[in-house]
Formats: C-alpha cells, structure tokens, sequence
C-alpha cells in the first residue's frame, strides 16, 4: 500500500504466522525494511508489484533487528545485488546468540554477510540524508531509520499502536527500551511504521500514542 510519495506500507494481516511488516522506501532510495519470514517473501514481492514497483530495482535490504520474524527472508536476497544491513551490536548479537535464538522457534540458523553496518548517525544513500538512531531494548541492536523529509519513521519492534516490544527475549532490557522510547518520541515524526500491527499517521496521533506509552511505562 502506498503511504504517501515514495513510502509504501506491507502490514501483515496472517493470523496463523507471526510475520512482520515490511515497507519500502521507493525511488530514488529503494529499501526494504525487514524481509519477515521467508515463506512469505514472494506474497511480498507480489504486492510490491502490485504497487507499481520494480522489485528487481531494490538496492538496499535493512534488518531492523535479527529476530526470525523479521530475518528470516534475508535468505531470499542473499545472491542477489542488494546490500544487506544491519546495526554492528545486532551482528554481534546475532554471531553469538543467533544458533540458539533461532533453535527456540524451530528454525536452521541463517548464515549471512552483512554489506552496511547502521550505527547511529546520519546515511547518505545517494543524495538522500537518512538518520540511524540505535534503538536497542526489544533486542541490542535494533535500529530505527528516520527519513527527515518525509518526516517517516521504520521503527521495527520499538513500539507498536498502544503497545511496545517485549523484552523478555536473550538480549532484551526494559531499561534501554524505555531510554530508547523516550529518545525517538522526541522526533518530528508524521508516519510512524512499525514491525507489527498497523501504522500510524498524523503528528498529532503518533505523539499521542508515545504519551500512551509513557503512561505504562511500569509494565516494561
């Protein structure tokens, strides 16, 4: 679905698969974020088409954090000319706990190279400014990518519509994710796209949302 000009939302709607959102930002940037599982890659790929996209024109592929729901379908792209990306603590995280993380859900454990490293400060894709905040909390890596001209965040497992990501997975910490919230809900942000249930949009309603948040920040 397409947001505004060049964003375009993939919200999953499964109920018997806990799949991740995907989005993409078009021309002239073309990233994917967060591939989800690799069942599902090409019910993805037809949608994007559906959209009008050339999916063989994607360049970038970014993993906002290694969980399978999200990882997963990296395994798709990897012998194709796309640059995968991922924050340096994730790959880390990722080396050394991902043969077991991946073990928990029944799932071979993915070898892959990773092209960018999305620490946190700006990335200039082509003439494009976008910014990498680190965002750790639901996982020690999990980056969100704010594109400040569009006034569009991809947030993975950061927060979701009234809720947040869990912590309770190798990895996670209450603490970071609350000092992580606090750091994003300070940006200027009209689109709000998160890894799981639907997006938000409107300045007014994704403020709202952080002050809900906020509000049962005890529960984390």
């Amino acid at each position: 679905m397409k947001v505004t000009e060049g964003i375009y939302s993939y919200v999953w709607r499964g109920t018997f698969e806990n799949n991740c959102n995907s989005f993409y930002f078009g021309e002239p940037l073309n990233i994917l974020f967060d591939a989800g599982l690799k069942n599902y890659v090409d019910l993805l790929m037809k949608n994007m088409t559906d959209d009008g996209i050339n999916t063989s024109e994607i360049k970038y592929l970014v993993n906002t954090h290694c969980h399978p729901d999200h990882f997963e379908g990296t395994l798709n792209f990897i012998d194709k000319d796309i640059k995968l990306c991922m924050n340096s603590d994730e790959i880390k995280f990722f080396n050394q706990e991902g043969p077991r993380f991946f073990q928990m859900f029944n799932m071979p454990f993915p070898q892959v190279n990773f092209d960018i490293i999305l620490d946190e400060g700006p990335w200039m894709v082509g003439e494009t400014e976008l910014q990498v905040y680190h965002t750790p909390g639901h996982s020690p890596g999990s980056v969100s990518v704010y594109w400040p001209e569009k006034k569009t965040l991809v947030c993975g497992d950061l927060v979701f519509d009234s809720s947040f990501g869990r912590v309770d997975f190798p990895g996670g910490s209450g603490e970071l994710l609350k000092k992580s919230i606090e750091k994003i809900s300070q940006l200027d942000i009209e689109i709000l796209l998160p890894g799981h249930m639907g997006i938000i949009t409107g300045k007014e309603n994704v403020q709202r949302n952080f002050q809900l948040i906020k509000q049962h920040f005890s529960l984390i």
